[in-house]
């Protein structure tokens, strides 16, 4: 049968570049785009790219879409992107506001592996790569405490799916920091002074790049990180060292 990729949170940012890193990948026959918004589907508008208007919290909308997908192809790569992040101050956040974010940015990730996850097992191979934030490792001033603990609790997600389906699937992390896309510069969780003043600091000097992180996440999916799992790999620009 042959091979594909899942990507959700499709539509545009970092899912997007990766998108398009699998589409000229020669081992890879196909693309699937999962995405919320509708708007997937124009943005792939290909015979290599299935998109799929999927809520990553509905556990049976996945299990129903990775099916489809799964008669077709066999899932060999999986990128679990798909996240939102809206700032609230602890004491006006609603338990309604909690359960969004983490519903999204961490049981999502949860309802892509265990539909897709078991079937690599049984298969024998595949490689998930799970995209956190630096607010999981260092906490987040512009994003608010929800974003921080769902994206900290991508860390555990990530280390024991690598043990439950080792050997031969191996599952890593890519951790960004601030990239180049409309959550960071179409929200309003930065000022152009806090942006401005947060790059001046960073050792690059820079943004990074959609394409830049996408490069990473392909990496680990393919045979050159074959000796690598439950591996955390930071594309931050050295937001690490400020």
């Amino acid at each position: 049968m042959s091979t594909c990729a899942l990507v959700t949170g499709a539509a545009s940012g970092i899912g997007r570049a990766v998108v398009d890193r699998f589409r000229v990948d020669e081992s890879l026959d196909h693309v699937a785009a999962f995405d919320v918004d509708s708007t997937v589907q124009t943005v792939f508008d290909d015979d290599d790219v299935s998109t799929y208007d999927v809520d990553v919290r509905d556990h049976e909308a996945v299990h129903e879409a990775v099916d489809d997908i799964e008669n077709k192809h066999n899932i060999t790569a999986l990128v679990n992107n798909a996240a939102v992040s809206r700032y609230v101050w602890l004491g006006d956040l609603t338990p309604e506001e909690w359960h969004e974010v983490i519903d999204i940015n961490l049981t999502g990730q949860y309802n892509i592996a265990h539909a897709v996850g078991p079937r690599m097992f049984e298969r024998e191979e595949g490689a998930i790569v799970n995209i956190s934030s630096t607010a999981g490792q260092r906490g987040s001033a512009s994003a608010g405490v929800h974003y921080s603990a769902s994206k900290a609790g991508i860390f555990g997600l990530t280390k024991g799916l690598a043990k439950q389906l080792a050997p031969s699937v191996k599952v890593n992390c890519v951790v960004p920091g601030l990239i180049d896309t409309p959550l960071v510069t179409d929200s309003d969780l930065w000022s152009d002074e806090e942006l401005a003043a947060f790059i001046d600091r960073l050792p690059t000097n820079r943004l990074g790049e959609p394409d830049e992180v996408a490069r990473v996440v392909h990496f680990l999916c393919g045979e050159g990180s074959a000796y690598m799992t439950g591996s955390v790999v930071n594309v931050d620009g050295g937001s690490g060292l400020v």
